[in-house]
């Protein structure tokens, strides 16, 4: 291997020399002693050898990666060596190959299939070239526009260079040819194809003379990125169906984002200057559903100043396989993510889309004023829970329906709290079942809540779409069809509504505001005017004293990083942006609020109280004091030191336990971290999967959404698609396995995807999810019919008998 400085507990990754390649027949491993390992301390000069261990040649042989500690045998001193082993396959003597050939760019050149952006033009091109031209047909004047970034290669040259500006808007709503698949995820896929940005800002200098943004856009999810070809000096890009511009990412977790970024192709070593950019939540989106969404583009989500820098417009649509299985995979922690790239101007790239032009982490001002800002603007939650409140209270209408073609209101919430009210009053026992009923009512009232908001686009999945998914494995109905500008005017009502609530409520607040600053200003004049009483006669200390507020700040930009992040994730579930997450909450308290109701507190309360005074408080705690309390209390010097000691060791021994546990954790990312720059390139991006950004993006009003209907296809067509045609896989970055890890492989059939039959075909978690709610139903009659009157009477008896 290669030497590794100045540490006692080195580490050996791909980068210095850490994996070999043996190769020897079976015969020839076991007549050898094993594999002789020296470990040496480098030196110019010579080497000094620090000890030596053997590995046998049936641990060689059987070895399957596991990680395995030999001592070191050395009598001046004591230490270990860590190796991993096992039969190499063909995909590890590929690599090893590969690794020490001098031209092994084979992975790097696939993985530019989707990072490398066509059409990105010099100062110098876009000055002297001719985006525009006007032909006079008749008497009008006809403005045609050079389609960039080149005409459509199948068809003649003079038929697409050049355009008017409707024949553009219909070119590019036609479908995409080629695709690229990338991502490692199982649960599900997401189609997006790029199609046009409007009213961009002009990065470039020179716009008088035709030098404008040179737009690409630049796509992050999960474990992979792409960006799509180049449009030259246009403020209003359109990306053509023969361009790169059509993605399928894979997905690995729910609450993933997708990341657009949008920027300024420059060439060189200036980077891509960032125009906007927009987080898409697609756990609100149903599947097998095409959306047409229509983003305003934002340079930050995290800090305070907001403008828009113009839109994008993107064509998406979601494939879930199993809506149960998507479901189930929120119940463990989302993976953590990263995507390396091997420039830095790629890498600039990935962090804006990512997390916006300003940098949280890196200590300023500004940002501490916007975490401040946003702490202060949960005040506006305020105006929800007085209305909240003075419906609830008043028996307002609140929950609408239609019955016999009429639409009726119905103060359901109201009609909840009393009797809740009414029940507690009489059966306070009942408290913990109505705490986590009240929680889940919560969520449950905020998400019927948002579907009373008459715009389509704030509004979620429902509860029962998902509890759907969760039973059957079928997907639910909610929000499958969308028209532009749907309900506007409503829309336009309602947000007026509130933004005169919140004018309202916030001229209140600076009006309090006010008189509070003139009563301390009063109260100033008056202790003024009383003047000090200082009776302190000691000598004062005085000096010059400096101020260093970044110690100070610092600190507390993290402590608030932290604290605002806790909040938007607890925001985030609770207005249902988190919706599995949501679900999983909403539908957790509920199943706790049924199980309390067959728990005898009093029961448990009495008996436990019972138990700790007879316990405690008995006559009997006299032989605690004779045969236990007194003893220690009596004990020597040397048995205090020996239990000491053996306090001491048993410390060290859980100590040294979680250093071991540490170092494996330190070692196995130092080993990830060094194949992956191998692999993918030495700059790494976290990527964040839980919505960390403080505003949401919401389509705009022209957004559509209609149920997908896919072209029916002969079987030569299929075949063709099943193999790939016009599809270029990209392998996405999450790597498994140790020593060498692989790629994950995804296939390009769509074999998953849909019904053969009108009849829904069951899945193999089907009979599992039905057992399941079948136990639990059954169950709980039971519990209840032989159970409740059981404990009732014996807990009867017992307060009887008291």
């Amino acid at each position: 291997t290669d030497h590794i400085s100045k540490s006692l507990d080195p580490i050996w990754t791909l980068k210095t020399g850490s994996l070999f390649l043996v190769t020897l027949s079976a015969r020839e491993l076991f007549r050898s002693p094993g594999l002789h390992c020296d470990v040496m301390d480098y030196d110019v000069g010579k080497d000094e050898k620090l000890g030596q261990c053997v590995v046998p040649p049936r641990v060689l042989y059987e070895g399957t990666g596991e990680r395995l500690v030999y001592p070191l045998e050395n009598k001046e001193m004591k230490g270990s060596l860590a190796i991993r082993c096992r039969q190499a396959t063909s995909n590890d003597k590929k690599f090893m190959q590969d690794y020490h050939s001098e031209s092994s760019a084979g992975l790097s050149a696939v993985m530019d299939a989707s990072s490398e952006s066509a059409g990105g033009r010099s100062t110098l091109t876009s000055v002297v070239s001719r985006n525009q031209k006007q032909e006079r047909v008749g008497d009008k004047t006809i403005t045609y526009y050079r389609v960039r970034p080149t005409h459509d290669p199948k068809r003649e040259k003079e038929e697409t260079e050049w355009m008017t500006k409707d024949e553009l808007n219909a070119e590019v709503l036609k479908d995409s040819r080629q695709w690229i698949d990338t991502g490692s995820g199982s649960l599900g896929r997401v189609f997006i194809e790029i199609l046009h940005c409007d009213n961009l800002p002009n990065l470039d200098a020179g716009g008088f003379v035709g030098n404008k943004t040179d737009a690409f856009v630049a796509l992050v999810f999960e474990d992979s990125w792409a960006q799509t070809d180049v449009i030259a000096d246009t403020l209003h890009p359109r990306f053509m169906p023969w361009t790169k511009r059509a993605f399928i990412f894979h997905m690995f977790h729910p609450s993933s984002d997708m990341f657009l970024g949008i920027f300024d192709f420059d060439t060189g070593i200036n980077s891509h200057d960032l125009i906007g950019r927009v987080a898409i939540n697609l756990a609100n989106l149903a599947p097998d559903t095409e959306y047409m969404l229509t983003y305003d583009l934002f340079p930050s989500a995290r800090l305070t100043d907001r403008e828009s820098e113009g839109t994008i417009t993107i064509r998406l649509r979601l494939e879930i396989d199993d809506p149960r299985k998507m479901l189930m995979s929120c119940l463990e922690p989302p993976p953590t993510q990263y995507v390396n790239v091997k420039r830095k101007k790629d890498f600039k790239v990935v962090q804006n889309t990512c997390i916006g032009k300003h940098d949280v982490e890196s200590y300023s001002l500004k940002v501490i004023t916007a975490y401040v800002d946003e702490l202060s603007s949960y005040s506006a939650i305020a105006i929800y829970i007085e209305d909240a409140i003075i419906a609830l209270l008043l028996w307002r209408p609140q929950f609408s329906f239609s019955l016999f073609g009429k639409d009726m209101k119905l103060p359901l919430h109201s009609v909840a709290a009393f009797l809740v009210g009414i029940t507690l009053v009489e059966r306070p026992q009942l408290f913990p079942s109505f705490f986590f009923f009240s929680i889940s009512w919560l969520l449950l009232a905020v998400m019927f809540f948002r579907h009373q908001n008459p715009n389509p686009w704030r509004r979620c999945i429902s509860f029962l779409d998902f509890l759907t998914g969760l039973t059957t494995g079928l997907h639910g109905k909610s929000r499958l069809t969308i028209k532009p500008n749907q309900d506007s005017e409503e829309v336009m009502a309602y947000e007026k509504v509130w933004k005169d609530r919140f004018e309202k409520a916030q001229k209140k607040a600076e009006e309090a505001a006010k008189e509070a600053e003139e009563e301390a200003a009063l109260a100033a004049q008056e202790l003024e005017a009383i003047g000090e009483t200082d009776n302190d006669i000691s000598t004062k200390k005085t000096g010059i004293s400096i101020d260093l507020l970044r110690p100070v700040l610092e600190p507390l930009q993290g402590y608030l990083a932290v604290f605002c992040g806790g909040l938007r994730f607890a925001r985030n579930i609770v207005l249902w942006e988190e919706s599995y997450l949501a679900f999983w909450v909403s539908t957790g308290c509920l199943a706790l609020s049924i199980v309390c109701l067959f728990i005898p507190w009093f029961f448990m309360i009495r008996w436990t109280s019972r138990i700790l005074a007879w316990t405690l408080l008995g006559p009997w705690m006299r032989f605690a004091d004779i045969y236990y309390y007194r003893q220690i209390e009596n004990m020597t010097e040397e048995e205090i030191q020996r239990q000491k000691q053996e306090a001491l060791l048993a410390r060290r021994l859980k100590t040294e336990e979680a250093i071991l546990q540490a170092k494996i954790e330190r070692e196995n990312a130092a080993k990830l971290k060094e194949m992956k720059k191998y692999l993918f390139g030495k700059y790494i991006m976290k990527v964040p999967i839980l919505k960390e950004d403080r505003w949401r993006d919401f389509p705009r009003p022209q957004s559509s959404a209609a149920p997908y209907k896919a072209k029916p296809l002969d079987l030569a067509a299929l075949a063709m698609k099943e193999a790939g045609f016009h599809r270029v896989r990209v392998p996405g970055q999450k790597l498994q396995g140790v020593m060498i890890p692989t790629i994950e492989s995804q296939s390009f059939t769509d074999a998953p995807v849909g019904q053969p039959t009108k009849k829904h075909a069951k899945k193999e978690s089907d009979a599992g999810a039905y057992a399941m709610v079948g136990g639990v139903v059954a169950g709980a009659a039971v519990l209840t019919y032989f159970g409740v009157p059981f404990i009732s009477a014996a807990a009867a008896g017992l307060f009887g008998a008291a």
